[in-house]
């Protein structure tokens, strides 16, 4: 009887502690910002980091940068060297890490770091108050400003599997974006947001002159730290007219979003999905299998793609809207994650990445009803149950 009723207390305390801090959290939502600039796309990690790693080479005034996980590997001991040889040579740098995300990074790392004066940070320190929301919550964005004119947001984190160097997962597969222009000033307020928030202090956003010019193309950024991303993905898939493709190496939507996918479906929208066939984490599969089901008996075109790991996250709408950005289509980076999400609706764009898709998608195997059914195996059963319980933690 008293086990019955500490236990009681404490999954109310629990739900105290989540609600409130989820509640705090989201109050430091910045609101969706326009700008206007110019994009490179890039899909392959080889690409991203000779890229990234040749601006940051090129910096001359500061570099502001935020990666959700960072190895302490070959590929992340490059970066590190680079940004202590910029440090050394005058160039004011900042360096922002989840603290869960790259619990990884040795003390001698950073310590490295400080010594050669790089401002370092984690983000999401668990703490009180809401100690287990805070232990929950992550901050999931991966943002580069060099100089204020350069700007890199996406799905890429630094370490060796990301340019396809673990033997497990294989091939990496993710989506990129290098801006120019005014959009690096929006990317600099959520950076200095997040280090504010992380270390106390009151940095302002440099002012860089990145001057507005009639060639450049819109873009919305979404800073999410509750669900403003959900509430977009929701809309649009609500107000969808003739396709919607999703891309995301999680695919645990909830019922709600499923059931707006189901009646798009219904009113003859075309829906197709692009997840990994090999999984990364436990349950993550089996709890997306309860989704998928009604998803393919409604007529949802599925594939899984087989040639390493899916890690892209991407949605389009009626290939006029095309979202890039850090937010995975699952509980976590609609609920508890701290996101950033790209939005562009220019034509050229969208069919560029769209071309990329299209090659990922013929690099991938078209998932069954009757092969879902077959792999859907007792035990498979009873680990869907589990990661259904756990979803939002997955």
């Amino acid at each position: 009887m008293w086990i019955i009723l500490l236990l009681a207390i404490l999954c109310i305390l629990a739900g105290i502690d989540f609600y409130f801090g989820h509640k705090k959290q989201v109050s430091l939502e910045l609101p969706p910002s326009k700008a206007r600039g110019e994009m490179q796309f890039i899909s392959t990690g080889y690409h991203f980091f000779d890229a990234l790693f040749r601006d940051i080479s090129e910096a001359a005034i500061h570099i502001h940068i935020q990666f959700y996980i960072l190895r302490d590997d070959e590929l992340g001991q490059e970066l590190c060297d680079l940004l202590i040889r910029k440090a050394k040579e005058g160039v004011k740098v900042r360096l922002l890490l989840d603290f869960l995300g790259s619990h990884g990074v040795k003390k001698e790392t950073i310590q490295s770091l400080k010594q050669a004066g790089i401002h370092f940070q984690y983000t999401n320190k668990p703490g009180f108050p809401y100690f287990l929301y805070r232990v929950n919550n992550r901050n999931h964005r991966k943002v580069a400003i060099i100089d204020g004119k350069i700007g890199y947001i996406g799905g890429y984190n630094v370490g060796n599997e990301y340019i396809g160097k673990d033997t497990k997962l294989g091939d990496w597969r993710d989506y990129h974006l290098k801006v120019n222009g005014p959009i690096n000033d929006v990317l600099q307020q959520s950076f200095v947001a997040d280090w504010n928030i992380a270390s106390g202090e009151n940095l302002e956003a440099p002012l860089i002159d990145n001057p507005q010019e009639a060639a450049q193309k819109e873009f919305m950024l979404i800073h999410s730290n509750g669900d403003a991303v959900y509430r977009f993905f929701y809309k649009k898939i609500q107000r969808a007219k003739k396709s919607i493709l999703i891309g995301s190496p999680y695919f645990i939507p909830g019922k709600k979003m499923n059931r707006a996918l189901l009646r798009a479906l219904k009113r003859g929208v075309k829906l197709t999905l692009l997840i990994p066939m090999k999984p990364d984490h436990i349950l993550v599969q089996e709890a997306s299998f309860l989704y998928l089901k009604p998803l393919l008996e409604s007529g949802a075109e599925i594939y899984q793609f087989h040639e390493g790991f899916y890690h892209s996250k991407v949605l389009m709408f009626d290939e006029e809207i095309c979202d890039i950005g850090t937010a995975n289509f699952d509980f976590r980076s609609f609920f508890f994650n701290d996101e950033i999400n790209c939005i562009f609706t220019e034509k050229a764009y969208i069919q560029e990445v769209k071309k990329v898709i299209e090659s990922d998608l013929a690099r991938s195997e078209k998932l069954t009803l009757q092969h879902l059914k077959k792999i859907r195996t007792l035990k498979v059963r009873l680990k869907e149950a589990a990661g259904f319980i756990i979803s939002p933690f997955l």
